[in-house]
């Protein structure tokens, strides 16, 4: 049987391009923005561009931010990307009037050591530990300023180095997934990603 995915639609996502690369990859998925709808799917993706204060604005415009704990907090596949990753967490140096939806302790912060950011372009991301039997393969687009820094390390899936410095680039808990990068820009690899995060939503 089928599953369907729910992309989540605040009105400040990266939705075209990850809704044509999950069509792509033949999974089930709608645009969503109706809780019901959101609520009923098999598995939700939860794409994010822009600053952190502007996505969580839109979240909570829209009414989202409840289902997107709900969803994060369940047992269904949730996949979040690059802002959609950060706003998981407390907090942001971005925007520090603006709270993250608390699902991770944990704040975001801007590089320090990088020379140039934004980084933009692409990068490995390197498992940590033993947290998954092989490793990740190719390299990965991103574009950003601010990366998480989770309080409880063992979420940490991945890292990666830009300019000397070493930040998250993955994290994992139980159902949830979420990247910095943008699996939908990052070629083949990131459809392999995609397409793993879609076998998930069968099992």
């Amino acid at each position: 049987m089928k599953q369907n995915i729910s992309l989540i639609d605040f009105g400040a996502g990266n939705l075209h391009s990850v809704y044509k690369a999950l069509k792509f990859i033949g999974a089930d998925v709608e645009i969503a923005k109706d809780i019901a709808v959101i609520e009923k799917s098999d598995a939700v993706v939860f794409p994010g561009v822009g600053a952190f204060g502007s996505v969580m604005s839109a979240i909570k415009k829209n009414n989202l931010q409840d289902i997107v704990i709900k969803s994060a907090n369940s047992s269904k596949p949730f996949l979040g990307i690059c802002v959609g990753m950060q706003v998981l967490f407390e907090g942001s140096e971005e925007d520090s009037k603006e709270k993250g939806l608390g699902i991770f302790k944990g704040n975001v912060v801007k590089f320090k050591k990088a020379k140039k950011v934004p980084h933009i372009g692409w990068n490995d991301s390197i498992p940590v530990g033993a947290l998954h039997a092989t490793p990740l393969q190719g390299k990965y687009y991103f574009v950003h300023s601010y990366y998480v820094v989770p309080e409880d390390k063992n979420i940490i899936f991945a890292e990666t180095e830009y300019d000397d410095e070493k930040f998250t680039s993955i994290i994992k808990k139980d159902n949830l997934l979420a990247v910095q990068f943008h699996p939908e820009k990052s070629g083949d690899a990131g459809l392999t990603l995609l397409e793993d995060f879609v076998k998930l939503t069968k099992t």
